[in-house]
């Protein structure tokens, strides 16, 4: 089964929690600006939400999402389960259904759960496919008890069965352990739990003052053009914060990846429009938050970058948990520099003083 791809900050963001009543019901009506396949994988878990209306508009905005742009997605191994799960079993298009079908990356469980139903055509899928039956024999079960099977099917399972022996036991077998547990029903993803809890959205309360210090370095406080947008950045509701992260300017970006808001600096690391020069640069900053170096590091597309892993090692804002972790990727000149650095956490520090005493004690053999 192919790796899926990173799932964007503001989803994984979403996904954890605490994420105000308005800003849930904008996203589930598919008002943020975002890459398809991002807004498929939230809205997946929207559909869940612990309010009606915004499960109801999740649904919608799935239901309604254009067929001619959902095919090349559930072709992709990349795309997440979540949405192919939900796909194959909401989506009434055959083709659909048949595209999602053939798609190496949904799990077995799925197509078990939906094979005593599949209509013929999209059952001649699963039948077919010996390799998914004959490591998951509860899915051959499963397909075998679909009513609307053809004899010519139904002859070909039991062809497999006969063939590879499926379920026969052992002429001697041993003395017979605790049988195996019966499958239990599948569970939706565990990522993708709802946001059961209502917890209002950080909303950090600072003067436009400490709005201009926290965002603008002291000779940029000095230049009008800049003052006046983060000025009008700053009495920007959530929302409209929000939005302006995921489409705005690479300068509102930067703006807005310091806000004290923790979903709106998010959304900047969300946007699609973000490039990897400027997560270089954001590596780097000393005034984002932790949780915003964390996501960073965490990331495996951004941190096969050198210079985003040398600029979190650095950072003595990034979680030393993450820093320690990228000090053995870094080249033997930046691990002397680090070595000495007094600005780095001492933790850091000190690990980058063992690679220099190991590198020493080799060059002395």
């Amino acid at each position: 089964m192919g790796e899926t791809r990173e799932t964007n900050p503001l989803v994984l963001q979403f996904r954890r929690g605490g994420v105000a009543r308005d800003l849930r019901l904008m996203a589930a009506q598919g008002l943020l600006p975002l890459k398809p396949e991002d807004l498929l994988e939230l809205w997946t878990g929207l559909v869940r939400d612990a309010d009606s209306a915004i499960r109801a508009a999740a649904e919608k905005s799935l239901t309604d999402f254009a067929a001619v742009e959902l095919m090349p997605i559930l072709k992709s191994r990349d795309t997440p389960v979540a949405v192919l799960a939900w796909a194959v079993s909401k989506r009434a298009e055959p083709e659909l259904r048949e595209a999602t079908l053939q798609n190496t990356s949904l799990p077995d469980d799925v197509i078990e759960q939906l094979a005593p139903t599949l209509p013929q055509a999209l059952a001649e899928l699963v039948v077919i496919n010996q390799t998914r039956l004959l490591r998951n024999t509860a899915l051959l079960v499963a397909i075998e008890s679909n009513a609307g099977l053809s004899n010519d099917q139904k002859r070909r399972l039991r062809e497999l069965r006969e063939t590879f022996r499926v379920g026969e036991q052992p002429a001697a077998a041993a003395p017979a352990s605790a049988p195996a547990p019966a499958p239990a029903a599948v569970a939706e993803p565990a990522e993708l739990a709802p946001d059961v809890e209502e917890i209002p959205e950080d909303e950090v309360s600072i003067t436009e003052d400490e709005y201009l210090v926290r965002t603008l370095s002291e000779e940029d406080r000095q230049k009008t053009e800049k003052v006046s947008a983060v000025q009008k950045i700053y009495r920007s509701n959530t929302a409209e914060k929000l939005i302006t992260a995921l489409k705005g300017s690479r300068e509102e970006r930067s703006i807005l990846i310091r806000d004290p808001n923790r979903l709106v600096a998010t959304a900047v690391l969300g946007s699609p429009r973000i490039t990897e020069a400027e997560i270089e640069s954001i590596s780097a900053m000393k005034s984002v938050s932790d949780e915003i170096l964390r996501t960073i590091g965490n990331h495996r597309e951004w941190t096969k970058r050198y210079t985003v892993l040398n600029n979190l090692v650095r950072n003595p804002r990034t979680p030393v948990g993450i820093a320690l972790s990228m000090v053995p990727r870094l080249n033997p000149r930046d691990i002397k520099g680090i070595a000495v650095d007094r600005n780095v956490p001492e933790p850091v520090r000190k690990q980058a003083q063992k690679f220099v005493k190991g590198e020493q004690k080799q060059g002395s053999k």
